[in-house]
């Protein structure tokens, strides 16, 4: 059994810092495990684990990975699920699961398209981050024609259950497909949006992530991003 060390312990070990100083890191969010803020104090965790501190990986160099996936609806973003359904990480080719990827935000159980996944953490905080500006955009299919002109003041912001959303816009298709663009992106923020003017959805699917689009890849692909698409995405978010 693999002997499990206290976070702040470890983090002295490393050199990194004091004790004192690790747990006023862990303390303020900025100790990530394996890509996930922890802010609980002394928590153990093995030796193996890839810890970053602001974006740092201070325990060992990992080869860093980035990869688009082309979700297919019906599969869950986990890495496990009691009720036994498909899982995005069985789409990975074998070779990527010894890195600790993880996702950069999510999709619902049967939204579909695009997803990215990766092992550095200052990354993905950089594109889930609002104040990064980066836009996602959503191809949405309707049971019924799609009321344009009173969804356009969802622009302005829209409160249900006391929660508010707002979208940058909504590009017309046809009277039933739309493609919606937003930066925030809440939990199901687009069902809810639709829910709410008793439009149910037939089809949600995310087309792009800032400058990144599906292009070719089939349902269910996987490929890693190409050098200049990371480098476009950093360039967005640091403006």
């Amino acid at each position: 059994m693999e002997t499990l060390i206290r976070l702040q312990k470890l983090i002295s070990q490393f050199g990194y810092t004091s004790r004192r100083k690790a747990e006023i890191l862990i303390k303020e969010g900025k100790v990530r495990i394996n890509g996930v803020i922890q802010r609980e104090l002394g928590i153990k965790i093995p030796k193996t684990s890839l810890i970053e501190i602001e974006g740092k990986i201070i325990n060992r160099p990992i080869q860093k990975i980035y990869l688009l996936i082309n979700k297919p609806p019906g599969y869950i973003c986990s890495r496990r699920d009691p009720f036994g359904r498909s899982l995005i990480y069985d789409l990975i080719d074998k070779k990527y699961k010894k890195h600790g990827l993880f996702l950069v935000g999510r999709l619902d159980y049967m939204s579909e398209g695009l997803l990215l996944l990766t092992n550095d953490g200052f990354f993905a905080n950089k594109i889930m981050h609002p104040s990064s500006g980066i836009i996602k955009k959503y191809e949405v299919l309707t049971a019924k024609n799609i009321p344009y002109k009173s969804i356009d003041d969802w622009k302005n912001g829209v409160y249900i259950k006391g929660v508010k959303y707002k979208i940058v816009d909504i590009t017309r298709v046809s009277s039933v497909i739309a493609v919606i663009s937003l930066i925030e992106g809440k939990n199901r923020e687009i069902r809810k949006l639709f829910e709410h003017i008793g439009l149910p959805l037939k089809k949600l699917k995310r087309i792009a992530i800032g400058p990144i689009e599906m292009g070719d890849l089939p349902i269910g692909g996987c490929r890693e991003l190409f050098k200049d698409e990371i480098q476009r995405l950093f360039e967005i978010a640091n403006t």
